[in-house]
């Protein structure tokens, strides 16, 4: 290694015969050894080598070191038993990659390709992918995959790899035979629809092309006959055109003098009509400011009235505030009357108040207080009474004295069993809170517990959902990517071409000249393709070519080859195409046009003089109904493509419609291939992303089932727990029920007891009451008497709150004297102010009279001005008027003169414009006949001798019938003839074809048949075999127990999962799944020692398999390697002491500098050896 990751210095390490270990701190680079080796082999993911992308191999530098430019691996295989299928007893691979990206692979100091080094490894139980490479990750993947996906570990030994690569292969294949079968069909269809109207239209157009030739002779003769006539009738109309000219120069002469004459009578009736047009508008303005003045005098007369009625309204207004003024008066002198009438109130209430002081009458209340005092004596002799009474009950309870001594036995009894009875409840109370703590510890584990199952399951969902989601676009990447390999064999194999233009294609190597097809070198966007592989047909087929010497060539080639025909375009010859402006401006003008087809496709910057020549001059729009009205503007002369593949040709005739096995077009198949592809590069990015997802997902669900199998054996521990305290509570409620029932029987004991003393108190009882009752009653006398001073003071009371009542009254009445004074005072001030208004009023209207009069007397005298001056203006404008009516005579006069001249000249150029029409006339027909002659003929005009009428009458009629059979034969393809030969060439051709597909097809179908037959047999004698190595293996790495791989689909060989059920010692049979993690891990690796006996390798690397097992298990585990390291050399990467010990070197990673990996070796046989001998 040089280079690789970590070991930046090349490192070479060799492994001996035995078992060889690399142990190493954590970070070290140990791992690093083993992506060597995995690189070497022809590993191509970069996630694989936990890196992100294949540079991230070569070595980054450290703080010490520069970074490497490139990383370099080799390994050497002693190969003198040829286990790999090589002549060579050694074999050395090499790896190198540089940073640039480059890379290369050295067999034997060789160069060759990856595929080379696969084909090498194949079916020999090595590789990159192969178990000869044993992770932990593997490990895991053992116990963790899905039944389905771990029949790839039989697969892997029953070496069935080839036959299901050959069998994929054979499938691809397959597809593409039945692609190419369902083309060739379609194709077939399509021409056996073309054949019978291509036979009917060749025969057709034979015809026509014999009676069209006759046409052609006759119509040739016709032509010359008419020119000759015409130009001798062109001769005559020129003599007569002469002599009109000359007498209408005449008559133009005194023309020109009339309307000298003419101009200047206009010009003096003009200057008239000006000055009187000026009059005009100026009486107009005076008209205007006389009315103007009129109605502003009358607008006056109107104003004056208004304030005559501002003033009788003004005058009002003063008379009813003079009223008000009076009115307002009138209310102060009543608002003072009712103030004196309040002060009069005032004192009557103030005279009253004196009076109900003085009323009151306090005698009575001194009457009641006397007898109070005689009824306190009585209450003093009935207490003396109850005195007595209370002292021989005194007595009585002494005599009871004698019978305390057993009650008190009988408390002392009861205070016990009352202690005993709490303690018993303590207990109780404390049984129950722990109860319902461990019930409340249950209920929570068994809530957690279903929490983690519904986590668990909604993950296990997800992962699921996201496993499919990933298939689903996996399956999707590779329908994609089936169907651009598909696209792109058939645009390797010129697939849809000409005959001519695939055999040429071919072989275009020869030719350095050929620049591509035109379908290859056009690029344009999709929603034009079908427009221009309509407007450009059977062009997309045209081969480019540099100049026409390759053309000659490649023509020369095709006809001595008969390999078909082409048609070119060599560069340096062919012209670009424009269409007029004026068509082109026409066109832009038009609704729908979405420009000319050159304009919407790209080619390269050498190829522009192509486009302009293929595509210039047609016209692309949005569709039929907006390029018919199109057409008629542009005069039929341009042909027009719709979006949909419509044409309106040039000449006014249409083709379209649609095949209902329409053939993908060239450009459609090249813009697909190109979507699919950039559609394929997205699909790989998402198709990682959800593997990635899908992993995370999986490591994410494993940690779950553990802790959710660890909660339920909490659960159940809870469960126990929760049983024992509720026995626990049932004990202490019986001992307080126990305690309740002494306790009720003390009580009665105690009560019998009591009888027999209450009796001796039971007179004194009764003298104690009757004494007491004559107490209370003197008690309750006292108390009425006292009610009633109490009611006698509640009188005094009222009367109290009575004179309360008038003396609030007093006060209402002071306020609303208050009121009635600010009103006095409010009223005056209304007064006031209605006087200074009633003087405001007065002068305003004496303002209004004054400048009433003012304004009068101003538009009065401006009217009398203006009236003046308009009848000055109208006498003048009369007179003009009648200046202009004799300048009009004398002008209509001179016109009748000029019209009569004009009239003689109109009627002479109408004779010069009629022999003009018949010049024009002769003139285009002859243009006509002689372009008729160019372009039909390739002829010119040659004057005839003689012509007679009657012969070019004769001449005309027999064309018209030769034109009617040309019409009766109708549209004629005249390429049909050569199309009908081809298509039945091409028919016969793909029709053998087609034969050739079909017995491809049923060999490929065969052989697929035999593979699955032969991947059958070797994964069922693989499976027993490796089952049987298992059941051995497993109960030698155990100490016991068994274990048994199992077909979950044994009647599907091909689709079959494998199951693994394993017994531990001390343990059911169950699924592997279900065991313990070291468990799980030794199982697994128990089955990989169990493939190994089967299929035996060289070597094998194992990567820190054995972490997850205890002591024990990695003692037998290295046991296991000691066995079997004589058929097989192992290498181990290990932190387990047990491995060490096991192993005969031991290389040690250490990284003594940051960030790079150095080697230690050491022969730990050899160096017992010399510890045996010291």
């Amino acid at each position: 290694m040089h280079g690789f990751k970590s070991f930046s210095d090349s490192t070479q390490i060799d492994f001996m015969p035995g078992i060889t270990g690399i142990v190493g701190p954590n970070g070290s680079g140990k791992s690093n050894i083993i992506e060597a080796i995995h690189w070497v082999m022809g590993e191509q993911s970069a996630k694989g080598l936990r890196g992100d992308k294949m540079a991230d191999v070569i070595f980054g530098g450290t703080k010490t070191r520069a970074p490497l430019n490139r990383a370099e691996v080799g390994i050497v295989f002693d190969n003198r038993d040829h286990y790999l299928k090589s002549d060579f007893d050694e074999i050395e691979i090499k790896r190198i990659l540089y940073r640039n990206g480059d890379s290369k692979y050295l067999l034997n100091g060789k160069q060759v390709r990856l595929r080379d080094i696969q084909e090498l490894f194949m079916d020999s139980g090595l590789g990159h992918e192969s178990f000869s490479i044993i992770s932990q990750g593997r490990v895991e993947y053992i116990f963790s995959a899905k039944p389905e996906d771990r029949r790839s570990i039989i697969e892997d030994v029953a070496g069935v790899y080839k036959y299901k690569q050959n069998k994929t292969q054979a499938g691809k294949k397959l597809t593409n035979v039945q692609d190419n079968l369902d083309r060739v069909t379609d194709i077939l269809y399509e021409l056996e629809q073309r054949l019978e109207p291509l036979a009917k239209q060749s025969a057709k157009a034979k015809d026509y092309q014999q009676q069209k030739a006759a046409y052609d002779e006759l119509d040739y003769q016709r032509l010359q006959n008419e020119l000759t006539l015409w130009q001798q009738q062109l001769s005559t109309i020129l003599n007569q055109m002469q002599q009109a000219q000359n007498k209408a120069d005449v008559q133009n002469d005194q023309l020109k003098q009339q309307q000298q004459q003419l101009e200047t009578a206009r010009q003096s009736l003009a200057e008239q009509r000006e000055t009187q047009q000026q009059q005009q508008h100026l009486l107009l303005e005076i008209s205007t400011s006389v009315e103007n003045l009129a109605g502003e005098l009358k607008l006056q007369a109107e104003r004056a009235h208004n304030q005559a009625q501002l003033v009788e309204t003004t005058q009002a207004t003063l008379d009813e505030r003079r009223k008000g003024y009076t009115n307002l008066m009138q209310q102060i002198k009543h608002a003072q009357s009712e103030v004196t009438q309040t002060q009069v109130e005032l004192r009557a209430l103030a005279e009253q108040t004196a009076t109900l002081t003085r009323e009151a009458d306090h005698q009575q209340l001194k009457a009641l207080e006397g007898n109070r005092e005689t009824l306190r004596n009585e209450v003093v002799d009935a207490l003396e009474q109850l005195t007595t009474a209370k002292n021989n009950q005194r007595f009585a309870q002494q005599e009871d004295q004698r019978a305390d001594a057993q009650a008190n036995r009988y408390r002392q009894r009861q205070s016990e069993l009352a202690q005993q009875l709490t303690q018993a409840q303590s207990d109780l109370e404390r049984a129950q809170h722990v109860h319902q703590s461990a019930q409340s510890e249950l209920t929570q584990a068994q809530t957690d517990l279903t929490q983690q199952q519904q986590v668990g399951q909604e993950l296990e969902k997800a992962y699921q959902q996201q496993r499919q989601a990933w298939y689903d676009q996996l399956q999707k990447q590779q329908q994609v990517q089936a169907r651009v390999q598909s696209l792109q064999r058939l645009n390797e194999q010129y697939d849809g071409y000409y005959q001519g233009v695939k055999n040429l294609m071919k072989q275009h190597t020869k030719f350095p000249g050929i620049k591509g097809v035109v379908a290859e070198l056009i690029q344009v966007d999709a929603k034009y393709q079908l427009a221009i592989e309509t407007a450009l047909g059977a062009a997309l087929q045209q081969v480019v070519v540099d100049e026409p010497a390759t053309a000659k060539q490649a023509i020369q080639y095709l006809s001595q080859n008969h390999l078909g025909r082409v048609t070119f375009l060599p560069l340096a010859t062919i012209k670009a195409r424009h269409l007029q402006s004026d068509l082109l401006a026409s066109a832009q003008a038009t609704p729908g046009y979405l420009g000319t087809a050159a304009e919407l496709v790209d080619l390269a910057p050498e190829f522009q003089m192509l486009k302009q020549h293929l595509l210039a001059t047609t016209v692309i729009a949005e569709n039929l109904e907006q390029a018919t009205p199109m057409a008629a503007r542009l005069k039929q002369r341009v042909r027009i493509v719709t979006l949909d593949g419509q044409v309106i040709n040039a000449g006014g005739s249409m083709t379209g419609g649609a095949s209902r096995n329409q053939q993908q077009g060239l450009l459609t198949q090249k813009n697909e291939l190109a979507d699919l592809s950039a559609q394929l590069g997205t699909l790989n990015q998402e198709v990682a992303a959800l593997e990635q997802q899908v992993q995370a997902k999986q490591a994410a669900l494993q940690p779950l089932t553990e802790n959710f199998k660890n909660q339920q054996d909490t659960v159940m521990h809870l469960s126990e727990v929760e049983q024992q305290k509720q026995a626990d509570v049932q004990v202490a409620k019986q001992t307080v029920t126990q305690l309740e029932q002494a306790q009720t029987a003390l009580t009665y004991d105690m009560q019998v007891a009591g009888v027999t003393t209450g009796a001796t108190a039971t007179q004194a009882q009764v003298d104690l009451k009757t004494a007491q009752a004559n107490y209370d009653d003197a008690t309750q006398r006292l108390d009425d008497m006292q009610l009633e001073i109490e009611t006698l003071r509640t009188s005094l009371a009222e009367s109290d709150e009575r004179l309360l009542d008038k003396q609030m009254h007093q006060k209402t009445v002071e306020a609303t004297y208050t009121h009635m004074q600010a009103n006095v005072a409010r009223l005056n001030e209304q007064a006031s102010a209605n006087e200074q208004a009633q003087q405001q009023l007065t002068q305003q209207l004496k303002d209004l009279q004054s400048n009433q009069q003012d304004v009068t007397a101003r538009l009065e005298a401006e009217y009398a001005s203006k009236q003046a001056k308009q009848q000055t203006v109208e006498q003048q404008v009369q007179a003009l008027v009648q200046q202009i009516g004799s300048a009009q005579v004398e002008l209509e006069q001179l016109e009748r003169q000029m019209t009569t001249v004009q009239s003689q000249q109109q009627s002479q150029m109408q004779v010069i414009n009629q022999l003009t029409n018949q010049k024009s006339r002769l003139q285009t027909q002859i243009e006509q006949a002689e372009v008729q002659l160019s372009e039909m003929y390739d002829a010119e005009y040659e004057p005839q001798a003689q012509v007679d009428e009657a012969d070019l009458a004769d001449l005309k009629k027999r064309l018209l019938l030769l034109k009617r059979g040309l019409d009766d034969i109708g549209t004629v393809n005249l390429d049909a003839i050569e199309e009908y030969a081809q298509v039945q060439e091409r028919y016969d051709f793909l029709k053998k074809q087609k034969q050739d597909l079909l017995d491809a097809h049923a060999d490929l179908t065969e052989t697929m048949s035999e593979m699955d037959e032969e991947v059958k047999t070797r994964f069922k004698t693989t499976f027993d075999a490796v089952n049987e190595h298992f059941e051995r293996i497993f109960v030698k790495m155990f100490g016991g127990g068994q274990a048994k791989l199992y077909l979950n689909q044994p009647d599907d060989l091909l689709r079959t999962g494998i199951d693994i059920k394993a017994q531990p010692p001390g343990k059911k049979f169950q699924q592997m799944s279900l065991l313990s993690g070291g468990e799980k891990a030794l199982t697994a690796i128990s089955l990989l020692f169990a493939i190994l006996a089967v299929r035996p390798v060289p070597f094998v690397v194992l990567d820190e398999t054995e972490a997850a097992l205890d002591e024990a298990n990695v003692d037998r585990f290295a046991n296991y390697l000691q066995d079997a390291n004589e058929q097989t050399q192992f290498i181990v990467i290990t932190h387990r002491q047990g491995t060490m010990a096991a192993c005969d070197v031991l290389y040690g990673v250490t990284m003594q500098e940051p960030g790079v990996s150095t080697m230690v070796s050491v022969n730990l046989n050899q160096s017992v050896n010399e510890r045996g001998e010291a």
